[in-house]
């Protein structure tokens, strides 16, 4: 089961200034202008950036929901379907605590699960990397920033709107495709086109990787929409909660 972390990577952008001196003169300083790349790095969201809502769609894992870093908070719901059998999952983190929902369908005779949310222990829980048990400084759920920073030949398109390439063997901790489908893909899988919008506050609004057909693997669009910038509203702890059972813990841990 995928959970998000924080993107790695450099800082988002600098600035190149050139000294006044010989021809220049007593001239002022000069600074170059940011590149669109540099642009998009700095609409992705921050540690400062207030509460918003992201949909990442077209990934190994699909997911939901909102994310509020200066209060530590994140909401998000996953559903993973395999031979017929349907888990959904919606997590709360709010700093070191969180909350779970599970759901599980087509699964004749399995025990009944609580509906209500349930504050989760994290010392039941083997692999925090697989389930979270706290808010951890996520900030970029979809991976804009690592796909942006693998990205060439940048170019603005019309006004707030970009497009260029990005090499996903660049990028694999985002799980954009599989590993099957990166391998397919061979050497375009390092220049696969992307979009992006940016809004008009200057957060990024989308992210769009076109992903062409490779092997078994049909052409699919890897989409990350982020809406709602100090819009969103950031929940707080669940006052009506349920104990987990056993069986919870046994799908968190499957």
């Amino acid at each position: 089961m995928k959970t998000f972390k924080l993107t790695l990577g450099l800082a988002a952008a600098f600035a190149l200034t050139v000294s006044g001196c010989g021809l220049l003169g007593d001239e002022p300083a000069k600074v170059l202008a940011e590149s669109p790349r540099e642009t998009l790095l700095k609409a992705v969201p921050d540690e400062n950036t207030e509460a918003y809502a992201f949909d990442v769609k077209g990934a190994v894992q699909p997911m939901s929901g909102m994310l509020d870093a200066p209060k530590k908070t994140t909401q998000f719901k996953i559903t993973h379907s395999e031979d017929g059998i349907t888990l959904s999952m919606s997590a709360l983190l709010i700093e070191d605590r969180s909350w779970m929902r599970v759901a599980l369908t087509g699964a004749p005779g399995y025990p009944a699960l609580p509906k209500k949310w349930m504050p989760i222990d994290p010392k039941k829980i083997k692999d925090p990397d697989d389930v979270p048990t706290g808010y951890t400084d996520e900030l970029d759920p979809g991976y804009a920033d690592l796909i942006i920073r693998s990205s060439e030949e940048v170019r603005v398109t019309s006004p707030d709107h970009y497009a260029g390439t990005t090499d996903l063997t660049a990028s694999t901790e985002a799980e954009i495709v599989e590993d099957a489908t990166l391998t397919a893909l061979g050497e375009k899988a390092k220049a696969v086109p992307f979009e992006a919008v940016v809004g008009p506050e200057g957060h990024l609004s989308i992210l769009l990787v076109r992903i062409p057909a490779a092997g078994k693997s049909k052409a699919v669009n890897y989409r990350v929409t982020y809406a709602g910038y100090g819009r969103t509203t950031t929940p707080t702890a669940p006052a009506d909660t349920a104990k987990p059972t056993e069986a919870v813990y046994d799908l968190l841990n499957s």
